[in-house]
C-alpha cells in the first residue's frame, strides 16, 4: 500500500442527515415533492448531483443543473454554518500517522469545488492535504460509480491503482473504486454493515487504525 485515498462526506464528515434534510426540503420547496429518507437512500444516496438533478428535476442542460446543484449546496453549507461540526472520529489522528509513515494520501470526492473550499477551512484541511491533488467534481466530471475520480486521484499521488487504498462510505464509492483497478478498499459505517464485499468495515478511524495494527511512535 502506497497511497491513501479518502472519500468525504459520510466518511470524512459524518454528513448524511443533513444532506437528506436540505435534499428533502429542496426538492419540496422547489417541485413539491415529499422524499422519505428510503427514497433519498435509493435515488439520491452515493451519487454525483448532475446525476441526482438529472433525474429529480428531469433536466439536461448543464447550466440549469450547476445552477441547481449550486443553489442547494449553498444551503447545506448555511445548516452546516450553524452546527458544532468534526471530522469523523479518529480522522486527524489518522492524517497525522500517515504523515509520520511517510505515505501520501489525499481526497477523491463527489463534493462540488464550493464546499471542498468550505472544509478545507472550516476543518482547517490544508494541515494534511495538498489541495491541488485533491479531485472533486468540477461539473464535469463523471460521479461515482465511475471509476474515474478514483483513477485521477491516483495518477495526482503517482501511484498505480492496486498500490493505492481507499476509504469509503457507498456502495457507488466501493464500486468506482473497485472499476478504478483497486481492491485494497475498508468502509466507514457506524451501524457495521455494508452489502458489498470489501477488506474491513468500521465505524470510525480509531478503529481502522487498530484493525490495520498501526501505532504511532512514542
Amino acid at each position: 500500500m502506497k497511497a491513501v485515498l479518502f472519500d468525504f462526506n459520510g466518511t470524512l464528515f459524518f454528513d448524511t442527515d443533513i444532506h437528506i434534510d436540505v435534499w428533502k426540503k429542496y426538492i419540496k420547496e422547489k417541485l413539491n415533492i415529499e422524499f422519505t429518507t428510503e427514497e433519498f437512500l435509493k435515488r439520491i444516496f452515493g451519487r454525483d448531483n448532475n446525476a441526482i438533478i438529472a433525474d429529480i428535476f428531469n433536466t439536461h442542460d448543464l447550466d440549469e443543473i450547476h445552477r441547481i446543484s449550486e443553489e442547494k449546496e449553498q444551503r447545506y453549507r448555511d445548516v452546516c454554518s450553524t452546527m458544532d461540526i468534526a471530522l469523523t472520529k479518529g480522522a486527524t489522528e489518522f492524517f497525522d500517522l500517515l504523515k509520520e509513515k511517510q505515505i501520501p494520501f489525499t481526497i477523491a470526492t463527489g463534493a462540488n469545488k464550493s464546499n471542498v473550499d468550505y472544509y478545507f477551512e472550516v476543518f482547517h484541511l490544508d494541515k494534511w492535504f495538498d489541495y491541488d491533488k485533491v479531485v472533486y467534481d468540477d461539473g464535469y466530471l463523471p460521479g461515482k460509480p465511475d471509476p474515474t475520480i478514483y483513477k485521477l486521484a491516483c495518477e495526482k499521488l503517482g501511484v498505480d491503482p492496486k498500490d493505492a487504498m481507499v476509504i469509503e462510505d457507498s456502495p457507488a464509492g466501493v464500486i468506482a473504486a473497485k472499476k478504478a483497478g483497486i481492491s485494497d478498499i475498508y468502509v466507514i459505517s457506524p451501524k457495521k454493515k455494508f452489502p458489498l464485499e470489501v477488506k474491513g468495515i468500521v465505524g470510525d478511524f480509531e478503529e481502522l487504525r487498530d484493525l490495520l495494527c498501526w501505532k504511532q511512535k512514542d
